[in-house]
């Protein structure tokens, strides 16, 4: 009889883990777009040291990271423009092939690579052409915040440079 009883509990406990445990998905999720809340607080030192940590890969041209690292940072418009280098172009392109649910999202969209000064030193943000039309017509001589992702680095002489993405911008609240 306690051999029976002990069963039936094991079995209703495990049946009961079995259940909860199905609920939860551990594999891949459906994406979805990022919102503000996804961006965490943070500085373009902070995101450009993470990218060009790259201490052990002096054969490689380029690191692709799939951390994007969602981060809002603080930074004023530095008067510089430029078209994206083709390094950084290839660099996206890979990142999307290998990562994004839809890789035309992010391919021949970031064109434009825009000067930002943070605390003194500047950074070279890459953004699509209809959010920059979007920051023309902003105030964009003031501080504004930035919603950055990161997607790795690529290397320019001895020197690791971030690719760092702007999803959007508000004005600095």
């Amino acid at each position: 009889m306690k051999l029976a009883t002990l069963f039936a509990a094991v079995l209703i406990v495990y049946s009961l883990g079995l259940t909860l445990y199905a609920q939860e998905a551990t594999g891949p999720r459906p994406k979805r777009a990022r919102v503000a809340e996804d961006y965490q607080p943070g500085t373009l030192k902070e995101l450009a040291a993470k990218a060009a940590n790259q201490e052990n890969r002096k054969d490689e041209t380029m690191v692709i990271d799939p951390d994007l690292s969602p981060t809002r940072v603080r930074a004023t418009y530095a008067g510089s423009t430029a078209r994206t280098p083709e390094a950084k172009e290839k660099l996206i392109a890979e990142w999307a092939r290998r990562y994004a649910g839809a890789p035309e999202t992010y391919t021949r969209t970031y064109e434009v690579d825009v000067a930002f000064t943070e605390n003194g030193s500047d950074y070279w943000l890459t953004f699509k052409k209809k959010t920059l039309t979007s920051f023309w017509n902003s105030k964009w001589n003031k501080p504004v915040d930035l919603f950055v992702i990161k997607m790795g680095a690529i290397k320019r002489g001895d020197n690791w440079v971030p690719v760092l993405l702007v999803d959007s911008f508000q004005e600095a609240k």
